[in-house]
């Protein structure tokens, strides 16, 4: 034990600004090493494009945290998943759009017919002539039956 106490005691102080380097160097390395993979996981997760994929990782291997700042500015805002659930979420919720009831294309409300198959997906209200589903009893505008004449 006293050998490693005598080791210890006779370091210089040189020596220790050696060791003070050392691991300040390996901090940054493993800071370093960190940053490019998370920034190579979140460019995955935010985008498809394989040329911006490279282009982000270079710019952190290279220009290090600086290019981190150039990443944080020019990345997607929002991560892939993020974009398809809002897009789910504004179907439902906007209901904008019905199907088809043949092929079951995506049709905005706005279409009499289908545009990939030509069958009549709506047909006008008999009473204020808005488009309706073919389907619906009721028109939704002014209420009117369907099955009846107003």
């Amino acid at each position: 034990m006293s050998i490693l106490f005598d080791w210890f005691m006779n370091f210089e102080a040189a020596d220790w600004l050696g060791i003070a380097l050392q691991i300040v160097l390996v901090y940054f390395f493993v800071l370093w090493a960190a940053l490019v993979i998370w920034v190579a996981r979140d460019v995955v997760a935010r985008t498809k494009n394989i040329a911006f994929h490279v282009v982000a990782i270079l710019l952190i291997i290279f220009l290090n945290f600086f290019g981190l700042l150039i990443y944080l500015i020019l990345r997607p805002q929002k991560t892939l998943a993020e974009s398809y659930y809002e897009s789910l979420e504004q179907k439902v919720l906007g209901e904008e759009e019905e199907h088809c009831p043949s092929c079951q294309h995506d049709l905005p409300l706005s279409f009499h017919y289908c545009p990939r198959c030509g069958t009549e997906a709506r047909t006008p209200c008999k009473k204020c002539k808005k488009l309706v589903s073919k389907d619906w009893q009721a028109c939704a505008h002014c209420g009117a039956k369907q099955g009846t004449k107003a």
